[in-house]
């Protein structure tokens, strides 16, 4: 599209044919809109030249020169130019003094206090990546900083780069955080085998009519009342997390993460440490007469009496159960052959290792994390990973939270390391 095309079509749709008033030029500013990709800041400056505000737009661009290196969009270095002439005079030689001066170190320290107005200028624009609250802050005062736009983290310096996040909720305690397209859950992460276990254990086990009297004819008497144990906590804890687990949007960090991680460690407790796992009934007795074939389930017990006398005429009392062709049976089996080959009632504590290492992929890419508490706008903190723990999921991104900031009942936050 040429300068040419985009003046006749103005001068086509104006009454006589060039402007003559100010409403003549709202409508070159939509030929602008329809006919070209321009920015509105791009359009604006070219009806406000068509204006014949030549001069006013020359003065903004020069004061708007010191800002180019933040490479940032020309909307925020408006809003940064703007910002600055509202200091006092010696708020002014402040910012002068310490413009583009300072290390991260020195920045967190005291260099961030000439920059504090700064604090709220935001683009949450797809182009610019979304910057958030302290970004432009930040930059204005580390030296050789660069915004990392949509490709990189929020601060890029030469030797790496860093996250600028905002936590925290006016009137809540929690300090939390998403770490955007990083934080996303993934194939193959702990959420995914948490909804294999669900699809596996928890669903099946649910569409059971009566669970403790489909799965107890598999299981040996002794242990009846360890299967209710067992079978109360998957009804009272995982049940109800169906829905959210399924979808892989929302699991909250005290209904869901901390109530699985200690459900899991209490089917361990029941499953591993008491006799249960070698009272289910997995051994089966075949018998073959003529053309006929049948099997049946036995316990262990039972089958080593089976070879203790096999050959000798003495007889033997052995307990049968139901025949293998019983569905019922059959799929009770396998699904108790799933509860032992889980990983996470094996060994619960996998969870902690999992958590640990989403969340160390997440630090191991950049150099360090830059905080701003929304109770103390504008002071940065340099935040260590060992602050941080996974605590949710939330709109299908990990949310990483503050740990000293939840009570040390939720154990699963806390062994995270």
């Amino acid at each position: 599209m040429t300068i040419d095309s985009i003046l006749t079509e103005w001068q086509f749709r104006l009454k006589k044919g060039y402007p003559t008033t100010a409403a003549d030029y709202d409508i070159l500013r939509d030929v602008l809109k329809e006919m070209t990709t321009l920015s509105e800041y791009e359009q604006d400056r070219i009806v406000r030249r068509s204006m014949g505000l030549v001069e006013q737009d020359d003065e903004l661009e020069t004061s708007n020169e010191r800002f180019n290196e933040l490479n940032v969009s020309p909307m925020l270095t408006n809003l940064i130019r703007q910002t600055y002439d509202g200091l006092s005079d010696n708020e002014k030689q402040e910012f002068d003094t310490n413009y583009r001066t300072h290390s991260i170190d020195s920045f967190v320290t005291q260099g961030y206090l000439p920059f504090k107005d700064f604090y709220w200028i935001t683009d949450h624009s797809k182009a610019a990546g979304g910057m958030g609250r302290g970004e432009i802050q930040t930059l204005l005062a580390v030296k050789d900083s660069k915004s990392g736009g949509t490709s990189q983290h929020d601060i890029v310096l030469p030797g790496g780069e860093w996250e600028v996040k905002e936590v925290g909720k006016i009137g809540g305690k929690a300090k939390t955080f998403r770490p955007a397209a990083i934080g996303m859950t993934q194939q193959g992460d702990l959420l995914s085998k948490i909804q294999d276990f669900f699809n596996d254990i928890v669903i099946p086990f649910s569409k059971m009519v009566d669970p403790y009297e489909t799965l107890k004819h598999v299981v040996n008497e002794h242990s009846w009342p360890r299967l209710k144990d067992f079978i109360s906590i998957l009804n009272r804890v995982f049940v109800p997390l169906i829905p959210n687990v399924t979808a892989g949007r929302e699991i909250s960090y005290k209904n869901g993460w901390q109530s699985m991680f200690v459900a899991f460690k209490q089917m361990h407790d029941i499953f591993w440490k008491t006799e249960l796992d070698t009272d289910i009934q997995d051994t089966r007795l075949s018998i073959k007469s003529n053309d006929k074939q049948s099997s049946y389930w036995i316990s262990d017990e039972d089958y080593d009496k089976i070879e203790k006398h096999s050959g000798n005429d003495d007889p033997v009392n052995i307990h049968i159960g139901d025949p293998i062709s019983s569905p019922e049976s059959s799929n009770s089996i396998i699904w108790f052959k799933r509860i032992k080959r889980s990983n996470f009632i094996a060994t619960p504590d996998s969870i902690i290792l999992e958590l640990n290492q989403i969340k160390n992929k997440f630090f191991a890419d950049i150099l360090g994390l830059i905080v701003y508490d929304v109770h103390r706008p504008g002071v940065p903190i340099n935040s260590p990973a060992n602050n941080w723990a996974i605590v949710s999921v939330s709109q299908g991104m990990w949310v990483f939270g503050l740990k000293t900031t939840y009570d040390n009942n939720y154990t699963f936050i806390h062994l995270q390391s």
